[in-house]
């Protein structure tokens, strides 16, 4: 199921599309470095797992070395770049399911990750967290998933905000979020179900 959002007001802003356009390329590298900062999220939430679920014992490294941490892999990966406030500054939204690689006895070696990550690329081309939501198969009871449903201009100032379906076990709420800086403020939540 796709949802559209609308805005009622008849008298609204002009409308404008907040795509950011981006070369193949340009995408292909920012697609990249979204994904390795989402994969940080997954490899993040992989360990906390795995040390809830252990008892008091944690696996430790031979003296002096450090393992690196195995990489997730992605699926159903979306990738959208907008301009929301007509600067030419990106702000990239990427959703994506993940699993950790199986590993022999390892705890939650079959969980299912669903991360949706916003992030700003500054003026040297580094993205920065905005915001992160992840949750996974063992938790959509107790942590909520988080949909991109579009960027929209819900009060009329020019600026996008982006508007996101929070989907739990207690129903479906939408939120709208304005970006600001490196974080996002909430201006809008329904309460689940409506």
């Amino acid at each position: 199921m796709q949802l559209i959002p609308a805005i009622s007001d008849a008298d609204g802003p002009d409308p404008r599309p907040y795509a950011y356009s981006l070369k193949p390329d340009e995408e292909l590298k920012l697609r990249k470095k979204i994904l390795a900062l989402a994969a940080n999220e997954v490899q993040a939430r992989a360990a906390q797992l795995t040390a809830e679920s252990q008892t008091g014992s944690r696996p430790s490294s031979p003296a002096g070395t450090k393992a690196k941490p195995p990489q997730p892999s992605f699926d159903e990966v979306e990738f959208h770049a907008f301009d929301l406030s007509n600067s030419n500054e990106p702000v990239l939204v990427v959703t994506a399911k993940a699993r950790m690689p199986a590993r022999p006895n390892a705890a939650g070696a079959d969980v299912q990750y669903i991360i949706t990550l916003v992030t700003r690329e500054d003026m040297y081309g580094d993205l920065h967290k905005v915001f992160s939501s992840i949750t996974d198969s063992q938790h959509f009871d107790v942590l909520a998933r988080m949909e991109l449903i579009d960027a929209v201009d819900a009060d009329g100032d020019g600026r996008g905000e982006l508007l996101f379906r929070q989907v739990s076990d207690a129903g479906s709420a939408f939120i709208l979020y304005r970006v600001i800086g490196d974080r996002l403020w909430p201006l809008f939540q329904s309460a689940p179900g409506q």
